[in-house]
């Protein structure tokens, strides 16, 4: 399978894109990944805020939870969301 997430980047981007990852160090390129994992955990966090304003943050994190693991297995691992 051929990646295409970046079919609408400009060729000359891509290029300097993939060679500040390749210069990077393997600690540098892990912290990138953590950075990008917290992003992508707060913006689930924001959604679900959005779409239930009155939750409190156990609810924010059950809601989350399941976005990533699915309803059965955040129900056996953290009782699951409020229905």
């Amino acid at each position: 399978m051929v990646p295409t997430w970046y079919e609408d980047t400009d060729p000359k981007a891509l290029k300097v894109f993939i060679e500040l990852h390749r210069q990077m160090s393997d600690g540098a390129r892990l912290a990138r990944i953590f950075e990008m994992c917290d992003f992508q955990e707060s913006l689930q966090r924001a959604d679900v805020r959005r779409m239930y304003p009155g939750a409190d943050e156990r609810e924010v994190f059950l809601r989350v939870a399941e976005r990533r693991l699915g309803p059965e297995l955040t129900r056996k691992a953290y009782g699951g969301p409020p229905e």
